[in-house]
């Protein structure tokens, strides 16, 4: 396993099981917040995230809110880049 991809479960581990209840709460039961990509950006001098939000078995409006996920990938990844800023992209899928 390369070290992103360690970096990529242990992010995915907090998020779903850590923090599993508040996902399922807010995205429904079933859902789960996986990550897709990370890179750093030098133009920016940031670390960019791009996460998907799997849905789980009731969609509705509120459940398109991406800010529970940007708040909680933020605050997993200030552990791996602790100086620098963090973007997240948040794509949906069911």
């Amino acid at each position: 396993m390369s070290r992103k991809s360690r970096i990529f479960s242990h992010i995915e581990y907090y998020l779903n099981e850590y923090e599993g209840e508040a996902v399922q709460e807010i995205y429904g039961k079933g859902s789960k917040i996986k990550i897709h990509d990370i890179f750093y950006s030098t133009n920016l001098k940031s670390v960019m995230v791009e996460a998907i939000i799997i849905l789980g078995d009731v969609i509705s409006e509120e459940t398109l809110d991406r800010k529970l996920a940007d708040i909680l990938i933020q605050d997993a990844l200030v552990y791996f880049y602790p100086d620098e800023p963090i973007k997240v992209s948040v794509r949906y899928d069911v």
